[in-house]
């Protein structure tokens, strides 16, 4: 039987703010940890809960391994003592930060952090292991694997980083002992048809913000169409905005939602916001995406888009009309296959099951984008706003909790009246320019756009790329900062003037949760031919064969339009095509000549490290 003791039963610590990075880990699975050299283990259950709290204290406070190193929270989801008793760390929700994502010459699979939970066995180097804890990470992993949506794969530290941990404890794993009964590594654990749909607001993926909105009232939405990305599933919903933003040029993802073959909701555009996935029907119609070719809609992403049928006619008042995007008037494709198409000439028939909102659940009524996803994020926390409403008065103040809801949304556009701009809700360049203007400028001692990350923080980001001399962790903007910041922007392919805008954000988040951490040095060697098969959905074994480039064709015709024949021969039009996507996508500058050579796979390497392949 698993007992879990809760954060408040063992006396955590707040976060010091709130988590805005995206998790998703049923990509992964559980990174098994331990704690270090030494001797950790408690002999006495009853001192089991201060050490828990002692592990909380040590990542939070300085000094740890240095200054830069300290966390917002305890760095594990959740922690397992030797009496077989688990304590939730940051907990189901939240993304890890212990499976190491800096610096990059350290990492052996990229976005560790985003796609795995943390789970500590509360024991050093030198003790030896327990039957008991061995027994409840195996429960454990069963219990997040049915109840939080964790992947099949379970892996020691040492596996996705250069590390010694988890000690004793790898060959338990290596062995299978952490593998629930009937759990096995190799294929995701069947979910249980009572296991309900999940919802994941804009923030929670980690979306980029829109360069502009256009709302339009639910009045005015007559129908619903389904579309697919005619992509493999292992596509990102990051990667699919990475390309309508920078590839079409859109201002941002397409679609109004999308669905993965999980049964996942992910929101796009929202609701009440104009799309851009079928021209002429942008306005009246809501898109919604199935990630995946024809053929790989399962049941629950098949029941997925049902729901959110369900709730566009609950939200709207009305039934809208089904339609699939080839169905439309005007529109000359084959989106969404037969197979679905076939679905929803049917009447979208699918098992109803419940959905589980999150911060800003389907099944709300109104508009909006929802609770957690608005704000423009990625500009300013959500906390930051509501901060910086009540620095101005707002009253009655707001709770500075980090979620988007209405009140904080009133907020927002009280503050955005106040400072001269468009009262939209949405904290954007404009609304951020005025704020900074207002306030006396970005603060911490100028340059950075510290409004976006504190010149501390950009600190620590550039010491963790592996600058060298490292910086010093201080606060204060001066030319050794300025220099370190445009080496990080040189690094991530934006431009290098040394201010920290929503650009070098973006691409920064972009290199964290979906970048490769590769040495852009102009050779395709086999970490290149790694993240390149991740990226087009091929099988990744490092050998650049005619299924990669099959794989690379494939990937070009759909992200680019490219129209080549898929035939597993590299030549001068693949080449071109491969220049020309990385020139809409990175704005590489590339001569499209269709020769591949150094500058093309740097081009390449820089938008696998930013995420915009």
């Amino acid at each position: 039987m698993l007992t879990i003791v809760t954060r408040e039963e063992w006396g955590a610590r707040p976060r010091k703010k709130p988590e805005t990075l995206s998790f998703s880990p049923w990509r992964g699975g559980v990174v098994v940890h331990h704690l270090g050299p030494g001797k950790e283990a408690q002999s006495r259950h009853d001192d089991c809960a201060a050490h828990v709290r002692d592990i909380q204290r040590m990542q939070m406070d300085p000094p740890f391994w240095s200054s830069k190193d300290t966390y917002d929270d305890i760095a594990y989801n959740y922690l397992v003592c030797n009496h077989g008793i688990v304590f939730e760390g940051r907990g189901s929700d939240v993304r890890s930060a212990a499976n190491g994502a800096e610096p990059p010459s350290k990492v052996k699979i990229p976005g560790a952090n985003q796609d795995y939970f943390a789970v500590c066995g509360m024991m050093a180097l030198e003790d030896e292991v327990h039957g008991e804890m061995v027994a409840a990470i195996r429960e454990l992993v069963g219990w997040l694997r049915s109840n939080a949506q964790a992947g099949p794969l379970v892996r020691g530290h040492l596996d996705v980083f250069d590390t010694e941990c988890p000690g004793k404890l790898y060959p338990y794993l290596t062995s299978g002992a952490f593998l629930p009964p009937g759990g096995g590594d190799d294929g995701p654990t069947p979910p249980k048809p009572s296991q309900p749909l999940f919802y994941y607001s804009r923030s929670q993926w980690g979306a980029r913000p829109p360069k502009e909105v256009t709302r339009v009232p639910l009045s005015e939405r007559t129908g619903f169409t389904v579309h697919y990305s005619d992509g493999p599933t292992s596509q990102t919903v990051r990667a699919i905005q990475n390309y309508h933003m920078d590839g079409q040029g859109w201002s941002d993802i397409g679609y109004n939602f999308l669905v993965d073959r999980d049964g996942r909701i992910y929101e796009g555009r929202g609701w009440d916001v104009v799309g851009a996935h079928a021209t002429g029907h942008n306005t009246t119609h809501i898109g919604a995406c199935f990630i995946g070719y024809d053929g790989d809609a399962t049941p629950r992403a098949l029941s997925a888009l049902r729901a959110l049928y369900n709730a566009a006619n609950a939200n709207t008042g009305r039934t809208l009309t089904p339609t699939w995007h080839g169905g439309l008037s005007g529109q000359s494709t084959q989106c969404p296959g037969p197979g679905l198409r076939a679905w929803v000439q049917g009447g979208m028939q699918a098992t109803s099951i419940p959905v589980r909102e999150g911060t800003g659940g389907i099944g709300g009524s109104g508009g909006g984008t929802g609770a957690g996803g608005g704000g423009m994020t990625s500009v300013r926390s959500v906390a930051s706003q509501q901060q910086a409403v009540n620095g101005r008065g707002y009253s009655p103040a707001l709770t500075v909790d980090g979620i988007w809801g209405p009140h904080t949304d009133a907020g927002v556009r009280w503050l955005q009246t106040k400072l001269g701009v468009g009262a939209d809700g949405l904290w954007g360049p404009a609304t951020e320019a005025a704020y900074a203007s207002g306030s006396g400028g970005t603060g911490g001692g100028g340059g950075g756009m510290t409004s976006v990350r504190s010149v501390s923080s950009q600190q620590q980001a550039v010491n963790g790329y592996g600058y060298s001399p490292a910086l010093t962790v201080d606060g204060i903007w001066g030319p050794h900062t300025d220099a370190g910041v445009r080496w990080l922007q040189t690094k991530l392919g934006v431009g290098a003037d040394g201010l920290w805008g929503p650009a070098t954000e973006a691409a920064y988040n972009g290199g964290l949760d979906n970048g490769a951490a590769l040495t852009v040095d102009g050779s395709f060697g086999p970490a290149t031919v790694k993240a390149t098969q991740r990226a087009i959905g091929v099988t990744v074994d490092g050998q650049w064969g005619p299924d990669s480039v099959r794989g690379l064709q494939r990937h070009l015709n759909t992200w680019s339009g490219a129209g080549l024949v898929v035939d597993g021969a590299a030549g001068p039009a693949t080449y071109k095509a491969l220049q020309t996507h990385l020139n809409k996508m990175t704005g590489a500058g590339l001569a499209v000549d269709g020769a591949w050579g150094p500058a093309t796979v740097k081009a390449l390497q820089t938008a696998l490290n930013r995420g915009q392949f």
